[in-house]
């Protein structure tokens, strides 16, 4: 199922989402190597915090609008157009 955000619009009127929650990403205490799965990773910013902890990250979001915007902010992490209800996994994360 497609669906469709305005990711500039979610950056800029709903990047409270992301601020606050940065603290749960202390709270999970990812570690360098450990390999995560961000489900539902909108725009990156969340999935940005994860990997500066040297953890393997993975986003994904059924948004494509989405996704092309985390891509383009943060090209060094994978971002990938996904359902986490049907996501084909090979790896544990």
């Amino acid at each position: 199922m497609q669906q469709h955000w305005a990711p500039d619009h979610y950056d800029d009127k709903l990047g409270f989402v992301s601020a606050m929650a940065r603290d749960l990403v202390d709270l999970l205490q990812p570690q360098r190597g450990e390999r995560i799965l961000d489900v539902g990773s909108g725009t990156g910013n969340l999935t940005y915090e994860i990997a500066r902890t040297g953890a393997d990250v993975v986003g994904i979001d059924v948004s494509s609008d989405m996704v092309r915007q985390a891509r383009a902010k943060y090209p060094e992490i994978p971002f990938l157009e996904a359902n986490a209800e049907t996501f084909p996994h090979i790896r544990a994360f």
